[in-house]
């Protein structure tokens, strides 16, 4: 496939776009959420939660091809600006009802996708998406 993609960079285009429309139908798979308790975010997810997180992803239908990214976006490490400290966190809250967060299946954890928050700044938004788990206060709409 790597071959004919150096031929046709169209086939390139054309993997890109179905893989975004998978991710696309996964999303709009999921339960839109409400966070009612920000302060209970758990910013650095030990091993097992985020194992726990990743199985719940594969479950829901997540993409294969994301999985990996989105339990890397699940650590604060990984966050982008916007999110990337404490002080910061507290600082941007008033802007976390803004997002648009669809719930985990069964967990206490949304995912926040880039495709769906384009309206936030670079600063609060991370491809393709974080993962956010709390420890209560996640609600579906």
């Amino acid at each position: 496939m790597r071959a004919l993609r150096s031929v046709n960079p169209n086939l390139q285009n054309l993997e890109e776009t179905i893989e975004y429309n998978e991710i696309l139908e996964w999303v709009n798979s999921l339960q839109p959420a409400r966070v009612t308790r920000w302060g209970g975010m758990i910013s650095t997810p030990d091993a097992v939660l985020q194992a726990v997180i990743k199985r719940s992803l594969v479950e829901s239908g997540c993409p294969a091809s994301i999985v990996g990214e989105l339990i890397e976006n699940a650590h604060e490490r990984s966050w982008p600006q916007g999110l990337a400290t404490l002080e910061t966190r507290q600082m941007n809250r008033r802007y976390y009802e803004n997002y648009v967060a669809k719930r985990i299946p069964g967990k206490q954890a949304v995912v926040v996708m880039a495709c769906e928050n384009q309206h936030m700044g670079d600063d609060m938004v991370q491809e393709p998406g974080l993962v956010m788990i709390f420890a209560h206060g996640v609600e579906e709409i």
